[in-house]
């Protein structure tokens, strides 16, 4: 069985849709949008057997704290070649590769509590981190009566110069590519976006409860009132970042890991890895 390593083969990519569909309980029209939208600012990595892609990974181009940087997502190997060590090797072969191309930091989100061992061997840290606060619809609307923030009507919205606001540090920025298209991404699994020139967040919401999964606003005043006059929820459970003010009484708790592809590079603490694909 000869194993080739390869980057971008753009030919791969019906097949590199038919993996991902085998391997994830995602919608078509979800894996269109990311093969669309992401290619621009995306890396693939494969592994073929006589051109046929059974595993594959993708690196979205990022920064953090100025320094090259991606998130490593959508790892996936084909049923019948599971356990040989296939994606083992692939994920050694694309840091190498980043790392040549100067990449500084590589960061994921394991999908679940096992897969955090399994990154370890390659040095992934669990040091990436998000707080959890918890308000019901009462403390918010407090809040939205504080809001100062005029609102403006734009076509446009500039969502790095808004994480920068909001993340200030240790945060992995995402282009503003990225984050319309984790809108309409989301919005396909009946999430919800609302956005103004101040304000972005990203929420589901059942039974009640909004669970506002990823946010960034010039104040937390700006989020409450346009989650009020958005929502119906009685509860609002917010993940952010671990050193947010409007947080701090809350949970600081593990959210994704971190791997310094350098060999001088200090891996900031608690870094946030922002919007991931799960």
């Amino acid at each position: 069985m000869k194993l080739n390593f390869e980057k971008n083969k753009s030919e791969y990519i019906p097949l590199l849709k038919k993996l991902w569909l085998d391997c994830f309980e995602e919608k078509s029209e979800a894996v269109d949008l990311f093969f669309n939208h992401c290619l621009g600012f995306t890396s693939i990595y494969t592994a073929s057997i006589e051109d046929k892609p059974v595993a594959m990974l993708y690196l979205v181009h990022s920064t953090l704290n100025g320094k090259k940087a991606h998130y490593l997502c959508c790892a996936a190997t084909s049923l019948d070649y599971r356990n040989l060590g296939i994606m083992g090797r692939l994920i050694e072969y694309a840091l190498k590769d980043s790392s040549k191309n100067d990449d500084v930091y590589s960061l994921l989100f394991p999908a679940n509590e096992r897969l955090y061992e399994y990154y370890e061997r390659f040095g992934y840290k669990p040091l990436c981190t998000a707080r959890k606060a918890v308000f019901t619809r009462e403390e918010l609307i407090r809040f939205a009566e504080n809001n100062q923030s005029k609102r403006t009507s734009v076509n446009s919205y500039n969502y790095e110069e808004l994480q920068r606001l909001c993340l200030k540090d240790n945060f992995l920025l995402q282009n503003n590519n990225f984050i319309s298209f984790a809108s309409d991404y989301y919005s396909l699994y009946d999430c919800k976006t609302v956005k103004s020139e101040n304000c972005f967040a990203l929420f589901e919401e059942e039974n009640g409860t909004a669970k506002v999964f990823y946010s960034i606003y010039d104040s937390f005043y700006t989020l409450a009132e346009i989650l009020i006059n958005n929502s119906n929820a009685k509860r609002f459970v917010f993940t952010g970042k671990a050193d947010d003010e409007s947080y701090k009484n809350s949970k600081n708790e593990k959210y994704g890991m971190i791997k310094s592809l350098g060999n001088n590079e200090i891996i900031p603490e608690n870094t946030y890895i922002g919007i991931t694909l799960s």
